[in-house]
């Protein structure tokens, strides 16, 4: 089996956990009695747990050269943390186990990640074909959602994220052992150094701190959206297609991705991110009509896909090689940990304050982000920001163009 097919599998048994996770899980939640602030305490808490978990987990797989292995290692405990999920309920209950879960599954996705960037940038697979296929299971795992609610109750939404952990650790076995990294022989202290060096890099942190805040934009979507619509009377069916819509544009966005990024570069595509996230969460706070919906849902082409891959190739860039996945951990712990919960926190009081309104916070984050990146646009050429602990960082790699700024 090749290892563009073999990646492709993997990532499309990635997403359908957040297919049916993000626009969903609130979903569930009301279901069990919790409240929108109680929502959104557990979203925001179990987003926060990522900052600590990513990129611990991920330093350990570089440590150990075997990202392979811990992909396996977390998918074995999310599916017993998902489990239990079924037997939980309160409030206390449900945080618990959502936070465990929360500890190690997204943790995975870094990881995939970085062997998806180095197998792009080492063995010339197209990484946007290859990502396409986590956007198409989510399209279909939150399509078909959404047709099953109409149907059965909210409590089906957990005994379908079972299987949706139980299909990604299935995937998780055909990942490629050629995409093992060798074992770090260096003692770990001076890897830690390198990573701390790294860490505090100023054009590292605004690179991937702008980058985060555009996604952290989405907060207000990711735990109130879906609420939201329905509040507004919109069918299960509809929203399912809604959130289906954003990621067929960002399906054309990935098909596309080596031409988009080879033509913008990483930092320009971040400001294209910024900018379709302000106009996005702007016209969505003014309660548009469904066809306006419908056309700002297509701007997730922006806000998430051109965010993403934008962020991917800074991180996989400006970071050694040594420290791949646990850069991409940092980043992931910042986007998806630190700014997504922070920024969702807030959301919490302002959704039950004003509802739609709520959507200026995002619009307002990404305002700031829109600045950091022109700051990355004007200071970074491209290179790695700090030299490989072997010294031997650059060779074959015809990506890395030298020490940036």
């Amino acid at each position: 089996m090749s290892l563009t097919l073999r990646l492709s599998l993997f990532y499309a048994s990635l997403c359908i956990f957040s297919g049916i996770y993000l626009p969903f899980y609130p979903v569930w939640l009301k279901g069990n009695g919790l409240g929108a602030e109680q929502i959104s305490f557990i979203i925001a808490a179990t987003s926060f747990l990522r900052v600590i978990s990513a990129p611990g987990i991920a330093f350990v797989a570089d440590r150990l050269g075997d990202r392979r292995g811990v992909v396996i290692a977390l998918g074995w405990i999310s599916l017993a943390c998902v489990l239990v999920l079924c037997f939980s309920s309160g409030f206390v209950a449900i945080f618990l186990v959502s936070a465990t879960l929360m500890l190690f599954l997204p943790a995975i996705s870094p990881l995939a990640e970085t062997m998806a960037m180095r197998a792009a940038i080492d063995q010339g697979i197209n990484y946007g074909r290859v990502r396409i296929w986590c956007s198409i299971t989510f399209i279909a795992a939150s399509s078909g959602m959404g047709w099953v609610l109409e149907w059965q109750p909210a409590g089906i939404i957990v005994f379908a994220l079972v299987g949706a952990v139980a299909l990604n650790l299935g995937g998780s076995y055909l990942l490629s052992r050629d995409l093992a990294e060798p074992r770090r022989s260096g003692s770990s202290g001076v890897q830690m150094r390198a990573m701390w060096q790294m860490a505090r890099h100023p054009l590292f942190l605004t690179g991937i701190m702008s980058a985060s805040l555009i996604q952290s934009g989405h907060a207000v979507y990711y735990a109130f959206g879906t609420l939201n619509w329905v509040r507004l009377g919109y069918s299960e069916t509809m929203i399912g297609f809604l959130w289906a819509l954003g990621v067929i544009a960002e399906i054309v966005l990935f098909f596309v991705a080596s031409n988009v990024v080879g033509r913008l570069g990483a930092p320009r595509l971040m400001m294209l991110a910024a900018a379709g996230g302000i106009l996005r969460w702007g016209l969505m706070a003014l309660n548009p009509p469904l066809w306006g919906v419908v056309c700002l849902q297509l701007l997730h082409a922006a806000s998430f896909g051109a965010a993403h891959l934008a962020a991917l190739h800074f991180v996989a860039h400006a970071a050694p090689r040594s420290l791949g996945a646990t850069a991409q951990g940092l980043y992931s712990s910042l986007s998806s940990g630190l700014m997504m919960g922070g920024v969702t926190l807030l959301a919490g009081p302002l959704y039950v304050a004003y509802h739609e309104k709520a959507y200026l916070l995002s619009a307002f984050v990404c305002l700031l982000a829109l600045i950091g990146t022109f700051i990355i646009a004007t200071r970074w050429h491209g290179g790695a920001l700090i030299a490989e602990e072997t010294g031997n960082d650059n060779q074959g790699d015809p990506y890395r163009g030298g020490a940036g700024c």
